[in-house]
């Protein structure tokens, strides 16, 4: 597998970055004519560059300046390895351990340093400054890294330094092109006839001609026109190449950096995110609810730090937190961060994210809660899904499982499956998953409300379903409480219907004072079953008690032995298909007027009206607005069984 490498500097201000890329490229990375007059980096720039054996790596030019580190960060993050710059001259300076610092907390320990301006020093000077760099490097991410001394005026030691970073390239890995596509934006600008183009570090993923991207955090769906690959045309890019993306419709204004290009549906913005904090032995002591500058690939975002388990952070400690952020962010589970102080500016430490999403923690809660926290921290995939799909006792797509991997569904895949033939997931319906004391939790209070409910409402045949899930998963989409419910259904807990759900086996049973009622109804509605009372008549009529005349109503419409007309008018079904059966006869399937009817059936004209209209309904008959033409066959006295909402 071909890699792509992206290879970050880093360094103090003026110890010779730019220049030492422009020596090796041929590329000036300052760009800008402010940065070539005052001779210092200000923006990020960028450079192809190709080792001896031929791979194409990408150089990612930061600046030195204490006042750009929020740009030399957007820079950093995505990086696979560093060129770190000390100047021989002047050896490890304030923004060389900022840099350090920095590259730590990222989790960046690949690289190679470069001793520059050699030209510029005599020999027993640079003897001293070997010493104070190998000294410093000791307790490192670079302890490991050659340190070569170069010039980037005479050449002396760039054959070696290149030779170095081809060997230091060798050992990367490469990086996954599979699960979703994320592309971190660190500028965005207007071409003349082709519209915006954002550019970045394509973190993962692959990106094609043609797709649909969606660009936070505008939130809009966008589609890739072109794509450019250090100033060459591509098909594709991929996971570990600078990308530039020519994006048609779009304002630039909504695609500026520290926005993302990505697979539509992978990240979604939050105000609440939990990390694993760590902070710098350099760093002040960390208060409670400190206010911080959060540094997430190139976006920047003010929060609130707040400690779960402590009142206070010491240095070079750790802890797990939650940032409440003044501005969302977008994150992924391992996603790393970098924490500056709000006043005065200066890195303090840096984060692991643990939940991108994350609840507000709750004292009686906060055991529970750092459990959860200590498994996404874990590294064990098995771990981590679970305490993921746990914390949500929801149905889990294989796309939201993959989530947890940074859209790898293939070690998602491998997860579920082996905590599924574990027990600890259960596998539902159309691809999902749950997590297994969740749902059986669910199983056993969905059963025991039906029982109290049914035990409440002895007559029904069902409870609505939209009652049912309001209560139990509200927070599901439809297509969750879909699966769920018809694995219910599969596992003999419930029936259901289209909008009713009932106990497995469940048929209403009335007790005696009940069944007493519903016999004086029946005789009622048998006295005269072609001029029926009305419902209102007929509760009157029995004494039927307020509360229980629509239970008995509902019952006896659902078994289907009464029908309703209209309004309160109902009628048995006995009675419906002696009124179709009389008609038939006295019409010999002709077509009648309704004072036809009226007088067959011998009853008031209303009554007839009301017969017809439901014949109509029901596609018995057709009116054409003077006679009624039968349709069907004899249908009307059909009994539809114990019928269920």
């Amino acid at each position: 597998m071909e890699k792509r490498i992206i290879l970050g500097t880093a360094g103090h201000v003026d110890h010779g970055k730019t220049a030492l890329v422009r020596y090796m490229t041929g590329v000036n990375t300052d760009r800008l004519k402010e940065e070539q007059t005052r001779g210092i980096t200000i923006e990020l720039g960028f450079a192809p560059f190709d080792l001896p054996d031929g791979q194409r790596i990408g150089i990612v030019d930061v600046p030195g300046h204490e006042k750009f580190i929020r740009n030399m960060l957007a820079g950093t993050t995505g990086i696979d390895m560093v060129l770190f710059v000390i100047a021989a001259d002047e050896g490890v300076m304030p923004q060389t351990r900022e840099h350090m610092d920095i590259l730590r907390l990222l989790g960046v320990s690949r690289g190679v340093v470069a001793l520059t301006k050699i030209d510029l020093v005599d020999e027993e000077w640079l003897e001293l400054v070997r010493e104070d760099v190998a000294e410093y490097l000791k307790d490192s991410p670079l302890r490991d890294a050659p340190v070569v001394e170069v010039s980037s005026v005479t050449g002396q030691g760039i054959d070696r330094l290149i030779r170095a970073i081809g060997e230091k390239c060798a050992q990367v890995p490469p990086r996954s092109s599979r699960g979703i596509a994320r592309l971190a934006i660190d500028r965005a600008f207007t071409v003349s006839g082709f519209g915006t183009v954002v550019t970045g570090t394509l973190w993962s993923g692959c990106i094609r001609l043609g797709d649909t991207m969606e660009l936070l955090p505008a939130g809009r769906e966008v589609r890739v026109r072109s794509l450019q690959v250090h100033g060459e045309k591509r098909e594709a890019a991929e996971a570990g190449e600078r990308v530039a993306v020519n994006l048609p419709g779009v304002e630039k204004e909504t695609a500026e950096r520290g926005g993302w290009l990505m697979t539509p549906g992978a990240m979604e913005e939050s105000r609440r995110i939990d990390v694993r904090l760590e902070l710098l032995p350099s760093a002040p002591e960390m208060k409670n609810r400190a206010r911080v500058h959060v540094h997430h690939g190139t976006a920047e975002a003010l929060a609130r730090v707040v400690l779960l388990d402590r009142d206070s952070l010491p240095p070079g400690e750790s802890c797990y937190a939650q940032l409440e952020l003044e501005t969302p962010l977008a994150v992924l589970p391992e996603d790393r961060m970098i924490f500056r102080f709000y006043s005065p500016v200066v890195t303090i430490g840096g984060g692991t994210v643990l939940d991108p999403s994350a609840h507000k923690h709750r004292r009686k809660r906060l055991e529970e809660d750092l459990g959860h926290l200590g498994a996404l921290q874990s590294g064990d995939p098995e771990k981590i899904l679970l305490a993921s799909m746990k914390k949500e006792a929801e149905p889990w797509t294989r796309a939201r499982m993959a989530s947890c991997f940074t859209g790898d569904e293939a070690a998602a895949a491998a997860a579920a499956e082996k905590l599924t033939a574990e027990g600890l997931l259960t596998a539902l319906p159309e691809e999902t998953w749950t997590e297994a004391s969740a749902l059986q939790g669910l199983t056993e209070k969905l059963e025991g409300w039906l029982r109290d409910y049914f035990g409440k409402y002895p007559l029904r045949f069902s409870v609505p379903k939209r009652e049912a899930v309001q209560v139990h998963f509200p927070h599901m989409d439809p297509r969750q409480q879909r699966v769920l419910l018809r694995y219910l259904e599969d596992q003999g807990v419930i029936s259901q219907d289209e909008t009713g759900l009932w106990p497995a086996g469940w048929t209403p049973k009335p007790d005696a004072r009940q069944q007493s009622i519903m016999d004086r109804v029946r005789s009622l509605y048998q006295e005269t079953p072609l001029t029926p009372p009305r419902w209102s008549e007929a509760v009157a009529a029995l004494q039927i008690p307020e509360r229980e005349q629509g239970e008995v109503l509902t019952w006896f419409l659902r078994s289907g032995e009464l029908v309703r007309l209209s309004g309160d008018a109902v009628i048995s079904r006995a009675a419906l298909a002696q009124a179709e059966e009389t008609l038939r006869q006295g019409t010999g399937g002709e077509p009648f007027t309704l004072a036809q009817a009226r007088d067959l059936l011998g009853c008031p004209r209303k009554q007839a009206q009301q017969l017809m209209e439901y014949f109509d309904l029901t596609k018995l008959t057709r009116w054409d607005g003077e006679k009624r033409h039968w349709l069907s066959a004899s249908r009307a006295g059909a009994s539809d069984g114990m019928g269920r909402e």
